[in-house]
This record gives C-alpha cells, sequence and structure tokens, in this order.
C-alpha cells in the first residue's frame, strides 16, 4: 500500500519564488540575518502563548524552552490591514497570538516593513511574482533554541508550508507524520501544514528558518500542484 505524500518540494518546482529560494539561498541568507538582526527587539519582547486551544483536546501546551517567532512580512497588505480585512492580515494574526491590541500592531507593522524593504530587496524581487499572484500569501521568521521542544500539532489546512534554512543545527529536526528530517542551509523543503508535525533541538547553537506559507487554493486552480487526499494514508 502506498503511502501518501509528505514531502512537497518535487511539485514546485513550477514557482519562481520556490526556485529562487533555493537556487539564490546565498544572496537571501545574509538579508534575513540583516532583517533579523534589525528586528532583534521584537525577538525579545514578543513571546507567544505556550498554551493554545485544541478543538478536541480543549487547551494544550504546544512548546517548551525558547522559541521565538516574528513576522516577515512579504506583502505590505498584512502590515496595515485591519480586523475584517478580506485580505490575509499575518499582523492582526501576529496581534492575536501574542496577546497585544491591534493599535500597538498597527503602529509596529510599517516599521517592520519598512525594515523587509530596506534589508531585503533582492528577496522581495525573488519572492514578486508569486506574491502577485497570491500564491505565496505569508511568512514567519522561527528562532528555535538549544533544548527547545513543539509538540505534535496539525496547522492551516490551506497551507502549503516551506521552510527556508537559514542558521541550522544538525541536532534539531522536525518530524511531518512520523518521518524526520535536520534542516540543512540551501535544502528548501515543503510540507501539508495541517498533517500532523513536530520539533525538538538538541543541538547548541539557535535553529533559524523563515516559514513561507503558500495557498493550496490558489496553487491548485492556477499551477498544476496537487495535494494528495489527506484523509487517506
Amino acid at each position: 500500500m502506498a503511502v501518501r505524500k509528505i514531502w512537497y518540494e518535487d511539485r514546485l518546482e513550477n514557482l519562481s519564488s520556490y526556485r529562487n529560494l533555493r537556487d539564490k539561498h546565498k544572496e537571501i541568507i545574509p538579508e534575513i540575518l540583516a532583517f533579523v538582526k534589525d528586528n532583534e527587539y521584537l525577538m525579545d519582547q514578543w513571546i507567544m502563548d505556550k498554551w493554545v486551544d485544541d478543538k478536541n483536546l480543549g487547551r494544550v501546551q504546544l512548546w517548551d524552552g525558547d522559541w521565538r517567532v516574528i513576522p516577515f512580512p512579504i506583502n505590505e497588505v498584512g502590515c496595515t490591514a485591519i480586523d475584517g480585512d478580506y485580505q490575509l492580515s499575518e499582523m492582526v494574526s501576529f496581534a492575536k497570538l501574542f496577546n497585544i491590541t491591534l493599535e500597538e500592531m498597527n503602529e509596529l507593522g510599517p516599521k517592520i516593513y519598512d525594515s523587509f524593504v530596506r534589508c531585503c530587496p533582492k528577496t522581495a524581487a525573488y519572492l514578486e511574482e508569486d506574491i502577485l499572484k497570491k500564491l505565496l500569501k505569508s511568512a514567519t521568521i522561527s528562532r528555535l533554541s538549544p533544548g527547545t521542544k513543539i509538540n505534535p500539532h496539525n496547522g492551516d489546512i490551506d497551507s502549503l508550508r516551506v521552510h527556508f534554512p537559514v542558521v541550522t543545527d544538525p541536532d534539531a529536526w522536525l518530524s511531518v507524520r512520523g518521518r524526520k528530517r535536520t534542516w540543512e542551509v540551501g535544502n528548501v523543503f515543503g510540507f501539508y501544514d495541517n498533517d500532523k508535525h513536530w520539533a525538538q533541538h538538541n543541538g547548541t547553537r539557535d535553529r533559524i528558518v523563515v516559514i513561507f506559507d503558500y495557498s493550496i487554493d490558489q496553487l491548485e486552480e492556477l499551477t498544476d500542484f496537487v495535494l494528495e487526499d489527506p484523509y487517506i494514508d
């Protein structure tokens, strides 16, 4: 019996953004590190709630240790949107996630976007085509410190999630449906965000990745991408 597909990078070859992330990573990584340094104050200030609501289990602990997540604002709309806007607002999502007000987020959003424009001009150009097509909908930067564990969880049903490694450690790993892999610079990979996945860092230095979320609905409508039936194995 065939096992349902877990890793999807081979089905993203037709996307210019994916090819650029893979082939131009040596140009992109210094820009991302500059952005992280420019926004280090957010890493220190914003601490995501360790406890989340699960529709089946109730209140559960998502992670333990030292995990920081900040927006990587590839789309200006998300930086200025308010609750109820048609466009996905990453900033509104972050306001809820970090228990800060929309007013605070509306003040910070343009500053974070200006930092992106200033620090990441090549990255922005490499992503632009698929952002304009609404294939690539949002991005975040995730810093996982040694000793941290992210517990098994399921993400967004409309997200094909792509990990772009920036700083790696061979003893930090991700598991999707029980298939484990480590992050390696230049190895850009993707998986269905709603598949159960978890991570652990047993190494010695921070692991930093950029997480890009592509809309599966848009991918299937505008490209030859196909998501295998998530309800069979």
